[in-house]
């Protein structure tokens, strides 16, 4: 998560002016969830709670993340469904040094661990990261903001990023500061909530994946291919999934 929030004013709180992936002008309310408005980008797809809340609103979610307990009930299997992803695609990766971006407790970092990867993670939860550190020590962990990262740790072939963008308050802010601890070339496999799948609803606030704040913005194939471009990532390929789910697999120009 980066430490930058968009400035806020009176006149700007009211209504979006641009669309923060494509610069479009023309947006459709799609509804209020948890008393968060939700806007659509006619031109991308591209859905975005606005106004932004705070960061301290947002922090305050991970001080204490709820999702912790119920990610160690399932630790093992997230642990083995992470080296089956990392099996997949390692073919792909140019080097034997990986990283997970939002690495939670460290399921991703251990699958990589065992599949023979210097393994690395960070995360800004506190609390999500001593539990990595103590139930998976086969891996490096930073609790912090992407830009806090070790220099010692140098850079990475092969990144992670497992349902965390929806999450941020400045993508582009994280992505400006997370390629630059990526090696030109470095592959990266990113998830999040697909907002142009067949399944969402038409009610676009009665879909599971709207929770605000935790939820910020909900990505289309479209909108993702024009942040990761506009970011100096060429998209390789999008991966089909029968749920809501926008699986890419991109790699750093």
């Amino acid at each position: 998560m980066t430490l930058t929030e968009p400035m806020r004013t009176e006149a700007t709180a009211l209504e979006p002016s641009s669309c923060m992936i494509c610069g479009g002008h023309t947006f459709r309310p799609v509804g209020i969830s948890s008393g968060y408005r939700i806007f659509r980008c006619t031109d991308c797809g591209f859905h975005f709670v606005y106004p932004t809340p705070s960061l301290s609103e947002i922090a305050a979610i991970y001080e204490k993340y709820s999702s912790n307990t119920h990610y160690s009930a399932k630790a093992e299997r997230k642990v083995v469904r992470a080296m089956k992803q990392i099996r997949r695609y390692r073919h792909l990766a140019h080097g034997n040094r990986f990283i997970d971006f939002g690495c939670n407790i460290g399921t991703a970092v251990e699958a990589a661990h065992r599949l023979g990867f210097e393994a690395y993670g960070v995360d800004i939860g506190e609390e999500s990261v001593g539990i990595a550190r103590k139930e998976y020590p086969g891996g490096h962990y930073h609790a912090g903001a992407v830009e806090s990262l070790p220099a010692d740790w140098k850079d990475f072939d092969f990144a992670f990023m497992i349902e965390v963008i929806e999450h941020l308050p400045d993508p582009h802010a994280y992505f400006e500061a997370m390629k630059t601890r990526l090696k030109p070339g470095a592959l990266l496999y990113l998830t999040t909530p697909d907002a142009g799948h067949w399944s969402v609803p038409k009610d676009f606030t009665a879909w599971k994946e709207v929770f605000p704040p935790q939820h910020l913005h909900y990505f289309t194939k479209d909108a993702m291919r024009r942040f990761l471009t506009d970011h100096g990532f060429e998209v390789i390929r999008f991966v089909w999934s029968a749920k809501s789910r926008l699986k890419v697999l991109a790699r750093k120009r």
